[in-house]
């Protein structure tokens, strides 16, 4: 029997999270939706996440955070779950760094993506 999950993630910036879906390969859609399990039951998301034209999983506004809505017994990828959560995370982390330096006068000189799968980043300001 398939259910839908909702995984807090602490990610707060619509702009941020679209761009990283987008940095992921996914197509987002921003508004009110929804998404349907296999059973047939329907769950309300703010941002609807596709892949392939399929509806694959959406995030949730709860007024703090954007909450993770999957079906988890559905998710057919080669990673878990989990591991989709922390790449998501990364990525978006990486893409808050780099908005705020942006902002701040700072340029992205070197990206690099280490053994452990940790980034590298290196930005420089000139005055």
């Amino acid at each position: 029997m398939s259910h839908f999950s909702q995984i807090k993630t602490s990610l707060k910036d619509v702009k941020i999270l679209e761009k990283t879906l987008k940095d992921m390969s996914f197509t987002c859609i921003i508004g009110k939706s929804c998404i349907q399990e296999n059973d047939g039951k329907i769950e309300n998301v703010d941002i609807l996440v596709k892949k392939n034209n399929q509806n694959i999983m959406g995030f949730l506004w709860n007024g703090q955070e954007y909450l993770l809505v999957i079906d988890e017994q559905v998710w057919n990828r080669s990673s878990s779950v989990n591991n989709l959560v922390e790449k998501i995370l990364q990525q978006y982390a990486l893409n808050s760094i780099l908005a705020e330096s942006n902002c701040q006068g700072f340029k992205q000189i070197n990206r690099k993506v280490m053994q452990d799968g940790s980034i590298k980043l290196i930005v420089q300001k000139w005055n």
